[in-house]
């Protein structure tokens, strides 16, 4: 696959713990779900998106949707 072309939305939003200031938070991606278009240059890819503290408690969780190139430009 090739470079993320867009951002296109955001679903299942959930805020799980408050956030204060001076907390660490690592976000970590996960793809979900891949789905190619045949007549196209791109595909469809969805992550699992999860933030965690520096206590490693999971402070949100959501869905990033993205439109992938299928290859590199040359």
């Amino acid at each position: 696959p090739g470079p993320v072309l867009a951002n296109y939305g955001v679903d299942a939003l959930r805020f799980l713990t408050p956030v204060n200031p001076g907390d660490t938070l690592q976000v970590t991606l996960t793809c979900k779900q891949i789905n190619p278009r045949e007549t196209e240059d791109y595909g469809e890819v969805r992550w699992d998106c999860t933030v965690s503290n520096q206590e490693a408690q999971l402070v949100a969780q959501y869905d990033v949707l993205t439109m992938v190139a299928k290859s590199w430009p040359a």
